[in-house]
């Protein structure tokens, strides 16, 4: 047991507190760049199934844009062979995108 500079008296106790409170003082940045680094992971996450839903939206409007294109193909052709829808709808659908 000691007294210091401010004339309280310091046990062992208290100086490993002063040394940890001292450590821990500086932890501030390493916290800030653990934070960053969870968050930036978490936001990668997010946009990476946000990507994963507009690429599966877009293969569903593809899907119902030939389904649309074959059935109005079929009403307006109806004696067409086999091999004949599957030109008009490539012609059809990609007319379709570009748009």
């Amino acid at each position: 047991m000691t007294i210091d500079h401010q004339g309280l008296v310091r046990t062992r106790f208290g100086r490993v507190i002063d040394v940890l409170r001292r450590r821990l003082v500086g932890a501030g940045y390493a916290q800030a760049a653990v934070d960053l680094g969870i968050i930036v992971i978490a936001a990668l996450f997010v946009l990476g199934v946000a990507a994963q839903f507009a690429f599966t939206g877009e293969a569903a409007e593809v899907a119902a844009l030939a389904n649309f294109t074959d059935a109005r193909s079929t009403t307006i052709n109806p004696a067409a062979s086999q091999f004949a829808v599957p030109v008009y709808l490539t012609k059809h659908v990609d007319d379709a995108f570009r748009a």
